[in-house]
């Protein structure tokens, strides 16, 4: 099912299609949105994140309504209400229609029996939709699909297994207190540093629709562009080519079969390239593109409250990386060629989506 990764971005580009046609600042997504002078941006764009949360999750409607009608009710101008409903809806409206067919909605297959009566694993097959989804930025899924993983016979392949053994492991003696925090910390949604970059000051509403727009629209587009790797590579994960290290000709490798990953639960799909991984390289790159030098510091902090602190984009990018290597769930030439597609589809998103316009259109 990949729509959980479809919705974000579709509520975050109405809003800002719904902002910005009062504001007329940037390129829209959607064309021939107008808005009346003097409606209202907060309840245009909680309007537009209205009915596309009501479209896409009708069970919750309820909640979606009470949340507009509180922002509606806090402004006191009926036309200026007015106005940015309309705009609001028009903009959903033209979101929605875009996305019909983008596919995001049909479910995961699930795996099927080797004859009718036999037993096949119930769960689906985790994100072989995801791949075929339409992006938002991407022209194709597999636009900036990754170079094939090393060779079994290769000495990356070795190299990079080592490492992952001897630094991944639920046992590892080598990996440090701190390292083993930071595989732990890092199991999380890499969006979370979203949040802290909006209302900075300078910026207006405006601004912050579209970041988020832009940043959602990435993040959403990592997943797609991962998954299709993934099903296209079908790489084994550490768990696995650890344990049968025996078979894959090289004698630099040793299997252990005991060996299991510090991180209790190994995703279900493939594992090259790294998801987490180009997920946060997207954001990173669209916070990077964004800001410049001057963007903030981010800060996150764990269930047992220790901060952990970036001064730059790349910096959180970087600890991304090294979190899915300590936790034992993807080897390092994943992790880089994550990270360097993850970077691409960033930097793509700012430069082919909302761009300012000239003064006087």
């Amino acid at each position: 099912d990949g729509g959980w990764l479809d919705r974000g971005a579709a509520v975050h580009v109405a809003m800002f299609d719904a902002v910005n046609a009062i504001a007329g600042r940037y390129q829209p997504y959607s064309s021939g949105l107008k808005a009346i002078p003097g409606s209202d941006m907060t309840v245009a764009a909680a309007t537009a994140a209205h009915d596309v949360l009501v479209a896409l999750c009708p069970d919750q409607a309820e909640v979606f309504d009470g949340a507009l009608k509180k922002t509606a009710d806090a402004v006191a101008s009926k036309a200026s209400r007015d106005g940015g409903a309309e705009v609001g809806r028009s903009a959903a409206a033209a979101v929605l229609a875009s996305r019909k067919d983008a596919g995001a909605e049909r479910l995961d297959p699930l795996f099927e029996p080797s004859s009718p009566g036999t037993y096949a694993p119930t769960v689906p097959r985790v994100g072989v939709n995801t791949a075929r989804v339409r992006p938002w930025v991407l022209k194709v899924p597999d636009e900036l699909r990754p170079p094939p993983p090393p060779t079994l016979d290769s000495t990356t392949w070795a190299e990079d297994f080592n490492e992952i053994k001897r630094l991944g492991g639920k046992k590892s003696t080598d990996r440090t207190p701190v390292q083993t925090d930071i595989g732990k910390f890092w199991a999380r949604d890499v969006r979370d540093v979203l949040p802290q970059l909006l209302d900075r000051p300078g910026r207006d509403v405006v601004d912050d629709a579209r970041f988020m727009a832009l940043a959602e629209m990435a993040w959403s587009d990592s997943y797609v562009a991962m998954m299709d790797g993934k099903y296209a590579y079908m790489f084994w994960r550490p768990i696995t080519a650890i344990r049968l290290a025996d078979r894959d000709g090289n004698e630099a490798t040793s299997p252990d079969a005991n060996w299991r990953p510090l991180l209790d639960a190994t995703p279900p799909h493939p594992e090259y390239p790294c998801g987490h991984c180009m997920s946060a390289a997207a954001l990173g790159a669209v916070i990077a593109e964004e800001f410049g030098p001057a963007a903030p510091p981010i800060l996150l902090v764990d269930e047992d409250s220790m901060l952990h602190r970036f001064d730059t984009p790349q910096e959180f990018v970087d600890e991304v990386g090294h979190a899915r290597l300590y936790g034992g769930v993807h080897y390092r030439f994943s992790i880089n060629a994550g990270r360097d597609a993850g970077d691409r589809i960033g930097r793509l998103a700012v430069e082919r989506h909302f761009r300012r316009l000239p003064a006087g259109e």
